[in-house]
């Protein structure tokens, strides 16, 4: 874990930030935009996570071990993002995995068959906790379209299996969504 002396270093008040490497960019690149919002998602997350603890749902607490798996692996993510790809300290960090990605897959379509999805739009709203669910997966789908922007503007290919994380992510808290308004 990182210990710091200080949080403020006034180091972004002319409007810049580090990448992991040190190297400065404008707050407003497109790389500092896909981090907000995954950090928005994640921290979402979290407040979903802290709701499951209260819930009456039947079965709901198993997922909060997954949301914070997924916490993780998105926080990973972010590394990456962070990163320039041919940075040293790239290398060295944790990836995001192809096996996250289909241990994503396999956990909606376990929960797809316990959920009746159906063809007309929904209006999410049908309880609290599925709300919240249906708010992270909305900052999921701009934190995908972000890191589109990354990998087309920037171009950071690398970055593609971290979008495809994102699209399925949205499509598994939708499904979350659905079920927690079945279950409730």
């Amino acid at each position: 874990m990182i210990e710091f002396e200080r949080v403020t270093t006034r180091g972004g008040d002319k409007g810049e930030s580090s990448l992991f490497n040190g190297e400065r960019r404008v707050k407003d690149d497109a790389i500092f935009e896909a981090l907000g919002d995954i950090d928005e998602l994640v921290s979402w997350l979290g407040v979903i996570k802290a709701d499951i603890s209260a819930s009456p749902v039947s079965g709901i607490s198993a997922f909060s071990s997954q949301l914070h798996e997924i916490q993780k692996t998105l926080m990973r993510f972010s590394g990456q993002i962070a990163t320039p790809k041919n940075d040293k300290l790239y290398e060295k960090m944790a990836h995001l995995s192809q096996q996250d990605l289909e241990a994503l897959e396999a956990s909606e379509a376990v929960l797809l068959k316990k959920t009746k999805i159906g063809s007309a739009f929904v209006v999410p709203g049908q309880c609290h906790l599925s709300s919240e669910i249906d708010i992270a997966r909305t900052i999921c789908r701009r934190a995908e379209r972000r890191v589109v922007t990354c990998i087309r503007s920037s171009y950071l290919g690398h970055l593609a299996l971290g979008q495809n994380y994102l699209n399925r992510l949205s499509d598994f808290l939708f499904v979350l969504a659905r079920w927690v308004e079945q279950a409730g």
